[in-house]
């Protein structure tokens, strides 16, 4: 899936690029919306146990753990990235034939903004 998300080609915070490059896009963002804007120590060795393996699952946060151990990294909350994703999803569940004011419900925004977003070009 990672190799088919135009986000893969998208300015995405540098900081992140690496940690993105070992463990995913989708687990990347997944740890952004849970750790956006705060440093994370990388245990050199992944428990099941550690809050890591519970909010990415063990093999990513093993990853994680093999690549950068020992490290604490600063996790930006790379919001215009989160951003262009839930764009994205907009766009496509638009393009899917969902009504609009629905699509507004599921995102949490009104649809004066869903209609912003989809009559602007998406970059492909």
């Amino acid at each position: 899936m990672d190799a088919e998300n135009p986000l893969l080609k998208s300015p995405f915070p540098e900081s992140l690029q690496a940690v993105r490059d070992v463990i995913g896009l989708e687990k990347t963002l997944e740890l952004v919306g849970n750790c956006g804007g705060t440093r994370i120590f990388i245990p050199r060795s992944m428990s099941e146990s550690h809050r890591l393996a519970h909010m990415l699952g063990l093999s990513a946060a093993s990853k994680l753990s093999r690549h950068f151990g020992g490290e604490s990294l600063s996790v930006v909350r790379g919001a215009s990235a989160l951003r262009e994703l839930r764009n994205r999803k907009i766009i496509d569940q638009y393009n899917k034939g969902e009504k609009v004011a629905d699509i507004a419900r599921t995102f949490a925004l009104t649809e004066r903004r869903v209609y912003t977003i989809l009559s602007k070009p998406y970059k492909r």
